[in-house]
This record gives structure tokens, C-alpha cells and sequence, in this order.
């Protein structure tokens, strides 16, 4: 069963919390300069104005470099441990998405730490469970549903592409809570959609 790795989860959690608090460092030096300069023109204390042209972009630098550091390793990091997951429970429950049908209608609902998806009128769900990560942001939510849909449509146009699969459509509903969104086309009368093909092609 696919499982996210919660003490992975926990470290690279901390690392981009630290690159948060390095960002936050980093505009803190930027306001240090800003303030620290003004009030020594201001007042001409040029010791002031010197202190602070030296220290402040160094500080702001120091800061910078931690935060680009720690969002590449530690952000990107959660990133990958998500699309693996994602790929791993969309291969453990191929069957629930009825790639033998040739009419498929997905139909997905994201909720605060999960999202679930079923198919046409099927009452089986395949269940996305991302509860190790606690309460996700709106952007990691956010690139989660992207790269479900994302999954979803490169599997069935490889399916359509490069395994000579027939199908007559083939589309997804994303909803949001009580928002439901409009239905986005994967395959349109046989044929993979400009975007969705386009997409695929990009990631081979």
C-alpha cells in the first residue's frame, strides 16, 4: 500500500521551515537598511550610513542564499515525496480507474489533507491521503490537485499514444468542498486534447 514516509516528511518539513524564517531574515536586513540609512542621512551620522551599507547587504545575501538553499533541497524535496505518492496510489489502484472503458468521466474532490477520485458511476474511490503532512497550505494543496489531473491526463494519453488504447472520451470534474469546477477534456472524439497531448509530450 502506498504510504507517505512521515519522519522524511518531518525533516524536510523543518528544513523549509528554516528557509521561511531565512526569507523572513532576508526582509527584516532589507528594512534594517532601509530605516538604519534614512535616520543616519537624516540625522548625518555617517557612521550610521556606512554601518548599515556594509552590514545590511550582507545580511540581506546571508539570507537570501539560505532561503534559495533551503527551498531547493528541503521545498523541492516534499515536492517529489508528493508526485511519487501520487504516482504510486494512481499505479496501486489502476483497476479503479476502468482504463477498459472507453467513455471515462473523473470526477475529483479535494478536501484539507486528502482528495479522492471516482469514475463515471462507480462507487469505488481511489483515496489520496496526505494527513502525515497536517494542515497544508493553499499553494501545496494547490500543486497537489495540479498534479493529479497532471497524472491522470499523461496516463491516458500514453494509453492513447503509445499503447494504441481506443477511447471516445475522456474527461475530469474537479470540485473544491460545495465548488464544483467545469469538466476539462483529456480525449475528445478519439483524439488526446491540444493541451493534454502538449503536456504529455513535455514530460517525456
Amino acid at each position: 500500500m502506498a504510504q507517505l514516509n512521515v519522519q522524511r516528511i518531518k525533516k524536510l518539513k523543518l528544513g523549509e521551515l528554516i528557509g521561511t524564517i531565512a526569507t523572513v531574515f532576508c526582509g527584516a536586513s532589507l528594512g534594517y537598511f532601509i530605516i538604519g540609512f534614512s535616520v543616519g542621512t537624516a540625522l548625518n551620522i555617517p557612521a550610521l550610513r556606512l554601518s548599515t551599507l556594509i552590514a545590511a547587504p550582507l545580511l540581506m545575501t546571508a539570507g537570501a542564499g539560505g532561503a534559495a538553499f533551503c527551498n531547493i533541497k528541503f521545498g523541492g524535496g516534499l515536492d517529489k515525496l508528493l508526485k511519487d505518492y501520487i504516482r504510486d496510489v494512481f499505479i496501486e489502484n489502476a483497476a479503479l480507474m476502468h482504463p477498459e472503458r472507453d467513455s471515462l468521466t473523473f470526477y475529483m474532490l479535494a478536501a484539507s489533507n486528502s482528495a479522492e477520485i471516482r469514475v463515471n458511476s462507480y462507487k469505488e474511490k481511489i483515496i489520496f491521503d496526505f494527513s502525515p503532512f497536517g494542515r497544508l497550505s493553499a499553494m501545496r494543496r494547490s500543486f497537489i490537485a495540479a498534479e493529479i489531473v497532471d497524472r491522470l491526463s499523461r496516463t491516458f494519453v500514453k494509453l492513447a499514444v503509445e499503447r494504441g488504447a481506443k477511447y471516445k472520451s475522456v474527461a475530469y470534474v474537479a470540485a473544491s468542498g460545495r465548488k464544483k469546477g467545469r469538466q476539462i477534456n483529456i480525449i475528445v472524439n478519439g483524439e488526446p486534447e491540444k493541451r493534454a497531448l502538449k503536456n504529455y509530450l513535455k514530460s517525456r
